[in-house]
């Protein structure tokens, strides 16, 4: 009990520092979804500083996108990016990071593999400006692959539209897949996204890009491959019908993060499915969705922007995860709130 008190005083006292708007370096774990109206920029800190960026948001004359990345690096109190990851080769995912690339330094770039969608003129545009800024500091990865972090572990569990092919847990077979098909086979960009799982002790994280729902019920089907989780990145922005039942309800995630913008993502029958799982404590959103109601919206307080695009301040949502990995807050940095987790 004097330890948990410890842990919570302890969480208690980063969130109070980062509403207070101070920026302290700590030996947490730091995720930040940053608001780049859709294009699900994530940035991740371990706990020495470390930093990983999957995705960077869209091309714009006022480098919008990049600037809402650099205010999360600042806050993090760090100048560079040492890992970007590129989910696939989409105009929302990869188009910002020339505008970003010009304000920092990044170390790697890495992919799933040449862009398979090269035959349009749009994504040729944005693997030919990928490639150019990549050049020899580029990283093709597969499932099974991981980066070499201090203290932190870091797998790539799907790339080009394949999946790590072991159960990290046994589990035996998956009882949601009785009920779940693996849908239509879809290919292209989002079928090859780039998905990982982080782990700090008895933390883990998983982020899946946009990945399909055929290559997620792989993931799932007919044995879960990945376990369970404590923190999930909806895949796809919550898009509907962007989900795996099978895979959704069988990681038993305690806090679902829905990185959507206010007309893009958060589907109702996607909201609803992701209510439905096991034990879940919290969804979270970084925007409000404008096109549904409330019963199909995170409580308002748990939701970081609740305006559409032009009116928007881009607030971000971030976690900070406890040393051991035993416990993490989440907080909202539109207006403070934040709540504490045990990890499972």
């Amino acid at each position: 009990m004097i330890r948990k008190t410890f842990l919570h005083l302890f969480l208690a006292l980063l969130v109070s520092t980062a509403t207070s708007g101070q920026n302290l370096y700590t030996d947490t774990l730091d995720i930040y979804w940053i608001d780049v109206e859709g294009g699900a920029a994530t940035l991740i800190v371990t706990p020495n500083h470390e930093s990983i960026l999957m995705d960077a948001g869209w091309r714009r004359p006022d480098n919008r996108d990049a600037h809402r990345i650099l205010a999360a690096m600042s806050d993090a109190n760090i100048n560079r990016i040492d890992y970007f990851i590129t989910s696939h080769f989409h105009r929302d995912h990869v188009d910002g990071l020339p505008a970003l690339a010009a304000e920092v330094p990044i170390g790697q770039f890495i992919d799933h593999g040449d862009s398979v969608e090269q035959h349009r003129d749009t994504g040729r545009a944005s693997w030919d400006t990928y490639i150019e800024l990549a050049s020899d500091n580029r990283r093709i990865v597969a499932p099974g692959d991981k980066l070499r972090l201090s203290g932190v572990e870091f797998s790539f569990v799907a790339a080009r539209g394949q999946i790590q092919d072991y159960a990290l847990e046994p589990l035996g077979l998956n009882p949601y897949c009785q009920d779940s098909s693996m849908g239509e086979n879809l290919q292209g960009e989002n079928a090859s996204s780039v998905g990982y799982l982080l782990s700090l002790g008895a933390f883990q994280f998983l982020n899946l890009g946009d990945l399909t729902p055929n290559i997620q019920h792989l993931l799932a089907c007919p044995e879960n491959k990945l376990g369970t989780i404590d923190l999930y990145q909806v895949p796809h922005h919550g898009n509907s019908s962007g989900l795996s039942e099978a895979l959704t309800l069988a990681l038993q995630p305690s806090v679902a993060v829905i990185n959507n913008g206010p007309h893009k993502g958060a589907g109702e029958d996607s909201f609803e499915l992701i209510s439905r799982i096991e034990n879940l404590e919290d969804v979270w959103q970084l925007h409000r969705a404008l096109d549904t109601d409330d019963s199909h919206n995170a409580n308002e307080h748990l939701i970081a922007n609740h305006s559409d695009e032009d009116a928007c301040n881009g607030h971000w949502i971030r976690a900070m995860v406890h040393p051991d990995g035993r416990s993490y807050v989440l907080m909202n940095s539109r207006n403070g709130s934040s709540r504490t987790y045990v990890s499972n």
